[in-house]
């Protein structure tokens, strides 16, 4: 759906070849790790379960390639042993890509398959197929990108420890050395690369998620966290409470002491916020002196105590020069939102109700609450 609302807006299509990049780049871009039971998801969850089961494909697909070409050639040169390995593995690597294309789950992992797929190689090369060990750069070369990297070392060290001898005995001296040692550079080589990648995809990802100034998330992540909380409300019943906090007179804390003492303020208000909420719970950036806080597993009784316990920390932290900086929190649970917006609208209704009830307090939406569009009421009350 996404996919067609983008189309429509840039008004093109995309080729098979765009379709084919867009989707390899989606499974794997983030660090691959294929599980058979995952037990109960959230949406997330389920996206990455979604993300690993495409990534295994292309797994897959390698795999067909590397012994594809051995089984026809096997076949061809009367290599009875070796064909029938060869075909019974392609016959369960065509099994695995058939299953995962629905929603069933393959019935091998990935590392198992590898090391067959090394090992049906390595046996080649005993029976005298000397130029089967080429096959071994493409499965080293893509060891760390299909898997993580500390079950990468392992096969990739084990694979190095069974080549040896057999290498050392059916080439000469030299020939071992170097094919040694070019595979030993490959998987190097490949294993720093996805590591340098890996790591500045991730540093990317953290500016994407982050808020600058604070160093808490920021909206685009709450949204994702909020939209997940209403996903397991509405699948498990698992309850989230939203606090929605805003600075009082943030303004005028601006005009006195400068704009450089309202970040510092903000920065140690994020500190009083950080260290009584839990690491389950989401402190986000909603915008501007605007926090919004997502407890896990909390109804609203227990949300509007918290809230008040961050009121008052708050107002006793001595954060301004003079004077006490004191904020006030709109509390909404999930059950009351009929989705995300509203949900936001429910926080934002009680939030409003506090600033009009005098500020520094808490306030909870209980119920559907009516009230003009957030954009048209903020620069009136806040």
């Amino acid at each position: 759906m996404v996919v067609q609302m983008e189309n429509r807006i840039t008004g093109t299509r995309l080729s098979t070849w765009q379709k084919l990049r867009r989707h390899f780049r989606e499974a794997f871009s983030e660090q691959f790790e294929y599980h058979r039971h995952d037990g109960e998801l959230t949406a997330d969850g389920r996206a990455g379960r979604k993300r690993g089961r495409d990534a295994y494909r292309y797994i897959l697909l390698l795999l067909v390639a590397v012994l594809a070409p051995m089984f026809i050639h096997d076949l061809y040169t009367g290599q009875a042993l070796l064909s029938v390995i060869s075909f019974v593995l392609l016959t369960i690597l065509l099994a695995n890509i058939w299953l995962l294309r629905g929603d069933r789950q393959a019935f091998l992992s990935p590392t198992l398959l590898l090391v067959l797929a090394i090992s049906l190689i390595l046996l080649a090369v005993a029976l005298g197929q000397r130029y089967s060990i080429y096959w071994m750069y493409p499965l080293l070369a893509g060891l760390p990108v299909l898997l993580r990297s500390r079950r990468s070392l392992v096969i990739g060290l084990a694979s190095g420890a069974l080549a040896l001898p057999i290498v050392l005995t059916r080439f000469d001296t030299s020939s071992a050395v170097m094919l040694g040692f070019s595979m030993m550079v490959t998987w190097l080589v490949s294993a720093w690369l996805v590591f340098a990648v890996t790591e500045q995809s991730r540093r990317l990802k953290d500016m994407a998620i982050t808020d600058p100034l604070t160093g808490v998330y920021n909206r685009r992540y709450l949204e994702e966290q909020a939209r997940g909380a209403i996903d397991s409300w509405q699948r498990y019943r698992h309850t989230s409470t939203m606090l929605l906090v805003d600075v009082d007179f943030f303004k005028r804390i601006n005009d006195r002491y400068g704009h450089n003492m309202g970040d510092v303020a903000i920065k140690q208000l994020v500190q009083v916020i950080s260290g009584r909420i839990r690491a389950v719970d989401t402190l986000c950036r909603f915008g501007g002196e605007e926090f919004v806080v997502l407890l896990r597993e909390t109804g609203i009784d227990s949300a509007a105590r918290i809230a008040e316990e961050l009121r008052r920390l708050v107002e006793s932290a001595k954060i301004l020069p003079e004077g006490s900086m004191t904020i006030s929190i709109g509390v909404a649970e999930v059950i009351a939102a009929e989705n995300l917006e509203h949900w936001f609208k429910l926080a934002d209704s009680a939030l409003y109700m506090a600033k009009r009830n005098g500020r520094n307090r808490v306030e909870a939406a209980r119920g559907v609450v009516d009230r003009a569009p957030v954009a048209k009421t903020v620069p009136d009350w806040r």
